[in-house]
Formats: structure tokens, C-alpha cells, sequence
């Protein structure tokens, strides 16, 4: 069995936009990607086409017999359909980047000898060349077995990745976490940006404003921590606010008010944890959310 290192050769089956940038990230550091397939071949030419010495091929079976690891990185259903239908060899390393499947979609593969890993990038990837640029201080849950495990580390550490490993059992509560933060986040950045039509503005307009409150907020987070980061009228205490804000919410959008109702009882608790705001005035608050949010109901 060859030892897995920076020098196996490395094949991906599904060039999409997160197929593309793990590719292409492992590349530049000097991994050895050397072939990939797709659903559609022109998709898997796009992908060997941003890399030098990777090949494109009509299969997933081509891919694996030419290469010592094989990313999966099909949309979560057809991770399983896809390993299935290849013949693997004893210590191959067959690997999928989903944040909420576990290594059981593998067992076929495992039964005949290949080396299963999971490698999820907790990172949201609108394009190839985006995706490429977020990677390094990006966090990697990584799921595997002795040469596997310290594998997809290295990997990690290499593309300037934050390595953690995760039980399988742990799996989809990780991938929740990521998509409030990512997916939900992004929505909720949408339902506030709409706002601006209410202001005689245009979505694009609220999109420009609040993309970089949004970047602050990140960086707040990263240098300051929970609960400190937290800022507003909430903790602070400011009744008054919050009391415009869900009066212009029922008049005006009243479509928003259950969201900014939910959100403004789950951030509570952490503003009094900050301490800047007491106990008795965070449940005035409370009450007066709640008063709005089942009057809407």
C-alpha cells in the first residue's frame, strides 16, 4: 500500500464550484491533481482546464484507476451512487467533502480495502475564484481513520486550513451550524436588504450598505469573541428602539416581524451575559417582543 502524501496523485468527480476551488487550492500548494470528471463533461474540462497536468474523463471509473485519491464532491445525494459504481483498490483513498454525510456512504468502497475521509470546508463558495481566496483560515471537519486522518490534516494545514475532527454522530449538528451562519445568514442579509425598497431604494442599495456592517460584525466576532462582539439596542437596553422597530415592523413589513421577533428573543440571553444589560430590563424586553410577536400570531 503507498503511503498517502502531497505527492499522490489526486482525481476529483464533480467539478463544481466547491470541486473547482478544493482542486485548485490543492494545486497551488502542490498537490498532485491530475484528473477529474463531472455529470457533464464540459463541466470536468472547465475543471482540468484551471489546472496544469489535470486531464479530463468521461468517468469516475477512469478518474480512480488513474489516480491514489478520489474527491467526491457531487451534491450529498449522489455521493454514495458515485462511490458505489467504482471498482476501488486496497488503500486507495476515497474521500467526500458533504458537512452533513458521515463516512458510511463509503462502506462499499471500504469493504474492498479503500481508505474513506471526509474533508468539508465550513466555508460558503459562490465561485471558483472566491472560493480559492476564503480557503486559508477556513476550518476543515475532517472524519477518517489513522493514515486518512493525518492526511486530510496535513492537507488542510497546507492550504492554510483549520483542522478539527468530528464524530460521525456529530455531523449534521456541525453542518447546521455552518448553514445558520452561511445559507440562513445570506437569507436574512436578503430580507433586510428588501427593506430599502420601503425607503424608496432598491435592494441592490441595502445590499452595498450592509455588506460591509456585515464584514465589521465578522471581524467583531473574530477579535473580540462572544458575547463581547454584540452590539445594538438590545444590549444596551434600549426599549424605546426596539419599541420603533417592531411598531414599523407591524406597519410597515409586517412579513419581517415573526423573523426579527425570533431573533431578538434568541440574542437576549447573551446580551445579559455581556452585562450590559440587567436581568430585570432584558425581561421588560422580552415582554414587549413577545406582546408584538403573538398579537401577530
Amino acid at each position: 500500500m503507498t503511503s498517502l502524501d502531497q505527492s499522490s496523485r489526486i482525481g476529483f468527480i464533480g467539478s463544481g464550484t466547491l470541486g473547482g476551488s478544493l482542486s485548485v487550492a490543492l494545486a497551488e500548494r502542490g498537490y498532485a491533481v491530475v484528473a477529474s470528471a463531472s455529470r457533464t463533461f464540459s463541466s470536468a474540462q472547465g475543471l482540468a482546464g484551471r489546472i496544469s497536468g489535470c486531464v479530463a474523463y468521461l468517468t469516475g471509473q477512469e478518474v480512480a484507476d488513474l489516480t491514489d485519491v478520489v474527491f467526491i464532491t457531487t451534491p450529498d445525494d449522489a455521493i454514495g451512487v458515485v462511490a458505489s459504481a467504482i471498482t476501488w483498490r486496497p488503500g486507495q483513498g476515497v474521500v467526500h467533502s458533504s458537512g452533513a454525510e458521515s463516512l458510511g456512504v463509503f462502506d462499499n468502497a471500504v469493504q474492498h480495502g479503500a481508505l474513506a475521509g471526509a474533508f468539508h470546508p465550513l466555508q460558503a463558495f459562490s465561485s471558483v475564484e472566491n472560493g480559492v481566496k476564503s480557503i486559508p483560515g477556513t476550518t476543515f471537519g475532517i472524519e477518517g481513520e489513522a493514515e486518512m486522518r493525518t492526511y486530510l490534516e496535513q492537507m488542510a494545514r497546507d492550504i492554510g486550513g483549520n483542522p478539527i475532527f468530528l464524530k460521525a454522530e456529530d455531523k449534521v449538528l456541525y453542518h447546521l451550524s455552518g448553514v445558520m451562519i452561511g445559507n440562513l445568514l445570506t437569507a436574512l442579509a436578503a430580507v433586510s436588504a428588501q427593506l430599502w425598497d420601503q425607503l424608496g431604494l432598491t435592494r441592490a442599495d441595502g445590499v452595498k450598505a450592509l455588506a460591509p456592517m456585515m464584514r465589521q460584525v465578522s471581524v467583531n466576532l473574530a477579535t473580540s469573541g462572544l458575547p463581547a462582539a454584540l452590539a445594538g439596542p438590545y444590549p444596551r437596553g434600549d426599549i424605546g428602539t426596539v419599541l420603533k422597530h417592531l411598531e414599523a415592523l407591524t406597519s410597515r413589513a409586517p412579513h419581517v416581524l415573526p423573523l426579527y421577533c425570533e431573533l431578538a428573543l434568541a440574542g437576549l440571553p447573551f446580551a445579559v451575559e455581556k452585562g450590559t444589560l440587567p436581568a430585570d430590563r432584558a425581561d421588560e424586553i422580552r415582554n414587549l417582543v413577545e406582546q408584538f410577536r403573538d398579537t401577530k400570531d
